[in-house]
């Protein structure tokens, strides 16, 4: 009898550890999941922390180029203004040393004579600074070029052409500082009677009805 309960107290024991191992493997496999997704989630947030820390980064380096190209831009405008104020400094000088002699000079020929000399010192400047005149006389008026403020006949300048330049124009390589200031022929000269217009027929019949 003993043995027979002994016997069964042993199957029961087996039985219910049967029934445990079962159990237990589920709920590993029930976490398994849970697990693959804490490590996904792990590995986006490391990916958004190192995304932002690269936006930073990106952002601070396109300050600083800028930065550094305000700076440089301002660099060169200070330096062409620069260069550009030493070509002319030594016009300054020539006119300054005519203005001092002015009082001094004998005749006019000698301040033409100083006149000439800044004249030459300009010309100078703007050859160096690679400035060209425009000169616009006998050419064919071109808004593009040309500032017209009047008109006038003439019987030796065709109509559409300049007949005087006022101002000359400058030009800086393709670049046009100043267009020149012209007076545009208008052709030749009308008659005196064509300016004054033939006879109205209107008035020439009043005038045989009042005879």
């Amino acid at each position: 009898m003993a043995r027979r309960k002994k016997h069964k107290e042993n199957e029961l024991e087996t039985n219910g550890a049967a029934e445990l191992q079962p159990a237990g493997q589920k709920a590993a496999a029930d976490g398994e999941p849970t697990r693959q997704l804490d490590e996904q989630l792990k590995k986006l947030e490391e990916q958004l922390r190192e995304s932002g820390e690269k936006y930073m980064r990106l952002r601070a380096e396109l300050d600083n180029y800028r930065k550094r190209m305000q700076r440089e831009a301002g660099e060169i405008r200070e330096y062409a203004k620069a260069s550009t104020i030493e070509e002319f400094l030594s016009v300054f000088d020539h006119f300054q040393m005519a203005m001092d002699h002015v009082g001094q000079a004998s005749d006019i020929a000698t301040l033409k004579q100083g006149m000439q000399m800044i004249l030459g010192e300009f010309r100078k400047t703007f050859e160096s600074l690679g400035v060209k005149p425009v000169d616009a006389t006998g050419q064919v008026f071109d808004p593009e070029q040309h500032d017209a403020v009047a008109q006038e006949p003439s019987s030796e300048v065709e109509a559409g052409r300049v007949l005087r330049q006022w101002k000359c124009g400058y030009r800086l390589g393709e670049r046009l500082l100043r267009p020149a200031t012209v007076i545009v022929s208008s052709g030749p000269p009308q008659a005196a009677a064509s300016e004054q217009g033939e006879e109205d027929p209107d008035e020439s019949q009043a005038e045989t009805s009042t005879e």
